[in-house]
């Protein structure tokens, strides 16, 4: 009569136990339950252009013009967010493409840093440069400089493309417009006569 009073509370206990596992909403229960049910990881990605004329002592997120002839750093800062937090690391790369005869050279974090190559494109004039950016629920900024040099008036285009691990609606794509020398410092002069 003891035995079955016993193996019934054991059971009562472990009964309990489950559907506290189950129906409660905590890390118990949600790491019991994840390890039943595979949840989707969604990356999101952020991305910023700036831009410094001055050798990198300001830099500013408007897209300017840029007289030909004349040196300047674009940075693009990314970032890429997981909606939950994993055991390994989880590494998306990230593709940046801008005109190649434009880039001087392209440098890790900041200028002067660790120089960079691409793989440039003859066929489209550009060059383009793959970064490994880690994931995270927190991640750190990921930022990269590239130093140019106009030599032809128009726009150019850069574009930075994410893996398939990222929606393509994350993707983006910046435009810079380079002018004559002497047009950009007649616009400054005419705006600081205003």
């Amino acid at each position: 009569m003891k035995k079955t009073r016993r193996i019934i509370g054991v059971v009562a206990v472990m009964v309990m136990s489950l559907s506290m596992l189950m129906g409660c909403n905590n890390s118990i229960g949600r790491s019991f339950s994840n390890s039943f049910s595979k949840s989707e990881i969604i990356y999101q990605a952020t991305t910023r252009f700036l831009y410094s004329t001055d050798g990198g002592a300001s830099w500013s997120e408007t897209i300017q013009e840029i007289p030909i002839n004349t040196t300047y750093y674009l940075a693009v800062e990314m970032q890429v967010t997981q909606s939950e937090e994993t055991k390994e690391e989880k590494t998306v790369v990230s593709t940046i493409t801008i005109p190649s005869t434009n880039v001087l050279d392209c440098y890790l974090d900041d200028h002067p840093g660790v120089s960079i190559t691409g793989k440039e494109d003859a066929e489209t004039n550009s060059i383009s440069y793959d970064f490994n950016i880690v994931a995270g629920t927190s991640p750190s900024k990921f930022r990269v400089v590239f130093e140019c040099k106009p030599i032809d008036v128009g726009r150019a285009e850069v574009q930075v493309v994410y893996d398939d691990n990222v929606s393509d609606s994350w993707d983006v794509s910046g435009t810079i417009k380079y002018v004559e020398a002497s047009d950009a410092s007649e616009e400054s002069s005419s705006e600081g006569a205003n």
